[in-house]
């Protein structure tokens, strides 16, 4: 089955504006729940594309950061929520860089 879903996991103002623009699939996380909706979500093979709250996504296990460099799909694409972006914004986008094999983030 190929994986053509996407998904948006993150506070509620991120998951209803996507919802607002048309994506179909969200969840509404918090920082108590974000890693086990991810994880969850890693297992669906229904979604090729993981739109993530980037200040919950800073916060998750080590196991689970190693777990997301080590796969190429489902891509995981960082968004800031209205605090902004995170410490860590910079290595996640490396890891989407990897897997993409260009940089989304890069203005030229």
């Amino acid at each position: 089955m190929v994986k053509s879903n996407i998904i948006v996991i993150g506070d509620s103002p991120l998951v209803v504006g996507f919802q607002l623009a048309g994506l179909q699939h969200g969840i509404v996380a918090t920082d108590d729940d974000f890693e086990k909706h991810l994880e969850e979500t890693l297992a669906n093979e229904e979604f090729g594309i993981i739109i993530a709250n980037s200040r919950l996504l800073s916060k998750i296990d080590w196991r689970l950061k190693k777990k997301l460099d080590d796969i190429a799909y489902p891509v995981i694409v960082p968004m800031p929520d209205v605090s902004g972006g995170s410490a860590d914004e910079d290595e996640i986008r490396t890891l989407i860089k990897r897997a993409l094999g260009f940089d989304l983030g890069k203005k030229d």
